[in-house]
């Protein structure tokens, strides 16, 4: 037996941690090189070493140590670790699958280079099809998020009070429990057109500079820099509070815009989506805590 078969599970965890460093040495990207082709040439690659079934477990075992890995260095955020082991595992096995049911044993490498460069394979698929796709990809596409409340007071009061928050603290969504970021202050220089509003978040802040500035009616911002973990790869572009009145009642509608280069999009998006979902929901929810409270209603 060669010994890499005895080992596989440790291949897949070296394997994998190689291509996390050439993604945070500028060598890969966040795109479907590194999160689909690369995940599925490691499958294939330990497919290739063991001809037994225990080879699926060393996939999975591999891939959790490395999502381990990541945690317990804090190299990743436990939400980050969450949404990505999905796909990663998936395109694992598929790559395993491929190997074990579509191509003979008869095909397997016997001498102990063969079964090194095997090894080697997934990395060097993904430093050569990185570049091609990123050379092929579109500019990224602006995605907004929209999300909507009902509030018991007037609009400019709401107004307000959305414009500076001196704190949030709602009761926060589990995917903000898990580790999503979530503002604790939000803080305006003036109220005018022009003015920068500082949203503050435990790992960083976002920066907004107000373009339009209707009391009761619009407050429009466009970011000028996100200092949280993401920054790589994602990128808000603008934000907005809308006031309507509704049957004595006050529609606040957030609206936020952003980019990202994430892909494959069709994975990635949702994701996005339900995460800033969770910002708005905690948004809103401390708004509506701090009406509250102010009002003598809580």
């Amino acid at each position: 037996m060669n010994p890499l078969n005895q080992y596989a599970w440790a291949i897949t965890a070296l394997t994998l941690i190689a291509g996390f460093l050439l993604l945070h040495s500028g060598w890969a990207d966040y795109g479907s090189a590194f999160f689909v082709l690369f995940p599925c040439m490691v499958g294939f690659s330990i497919g290739t070493h063991d001809k037994r079934t225990r080879g699926m477990m060393s996939l999975l075992f591999g891939g959790l140590i490395f999502f381990g890995f990541l945690l317990a260095g804090a190299l990743e955020g436990l939400v980050c670790v969450a949404m990505a082991l999905p796909i990663f595992l998936i395109m694992m096995l598929i790559g395993y699958g491929f190997r074990r049911w579509l191509i003979p044993d008869s095909r397997q490498p016997k001498k102990p280079t063969d079964h090194l460069l095997v090894s080697l394979l997934p990395l060097l698929v993904l430093l050569l099809t990185n570049p091609i796709e990123q050379a092929l990809l579109p500019e990224p596409e602006i995605v907004e998020i929209e999300t909507s409340v009902l509030l018991p007071y007037p609009a400019d009061l709401v107004f307000d009070q959305v414009k500076a928050m001196d704190k949030l603290d709602a009761e926060k969504p589990w995917g903000i429990w898990l580790g999503l970021p979530s503002p604790y202050r939000c803080i305006l220089a003036a109220d005018t057109v022009g003015a920068q509003r500082h949203c503050l978040f435990k790992n960083g802040e976002i920066i907004a500079e107000i373009t339009r500035y209707e009391k009761g009616e619009v407050l429009e911002m466009d970011v000028v820099d996100y200092t949280l973990t993401g920054r790589e790869w994602f990128q808000f572009q603008d934000a907005t509070y809308t006031f309507e009145r509704v049957d004595g009642q006050t529609k606040i509608t957030r609206t936020s815009s952003y980019k990202s280069t994430l892909h494959p999009r069709a994975y990635w998006q949702p994701l996005e989506g339900w995460g800033i979902q969770q910002e708005h929901d905690f948004v809103l929810a401390s708004l509506r805590k701090n009406l509250g409270e102010i009002s003598g209603q809580e």
